[in-house]
């Protein structure tokens, strides 16, 4: 199974691995409990690190930027569960997981897209 990411991302993956590795699928506290890294026992760990390496550092900050990471995402979800999905009752719900996780991050991912690109001078408290 092969998955999709810019050189770029390759590059960092080798290069700091254990920063890769802190990436996945939840937002980070009790929110990874939330959207877990698994779905129905299969892992997309690997899926989701890539989507949050390019929210991280991927050059672009605009809304297209934005949404070609989150069709990365999914293409990448769908690439695991269709490659690793034995049973095809296992392979629709997780197919239905993979969208779920799609219209989520496009519906609340602004916010996490955006911090990343903002300079901390920019922000005065009020």
């Amino acid at each position: 199974m092969k998955l999709f990411a810019h050189t770029e991302c390759w590059k960092f993956k080798e290069q700091h691995p254990e920063d890769f590795k802190s990436f996945g699928c939840g937002p980070g506290g009790v929110g990874d409990r939330l959207v877990p890294d698994t779905m129905y026992c299969l892992n997309v760990s690997d899926a989701c690190r890539i989507h949050d390496w390019y929210y991280r550092f991927w050059p672009g900050g605009e809304e297209s930027d934005r949404k070609m990471a989150d069709n990365i995402l999914l293409n990448n979800l769908l690439r695991i569960v269709r490659a690793k999905s034995r049973f095809k009752v296992t392979r629709w719900l997780r197919e239905r997981r993979c969208h779920t996780y799609y219209r989520m991050v496009r519906l609340c991912g602004g916010p996490a897209f955006h911090d990343e690109r903002n300079d901390e001078s920019d922000f005065r408290a009020i």
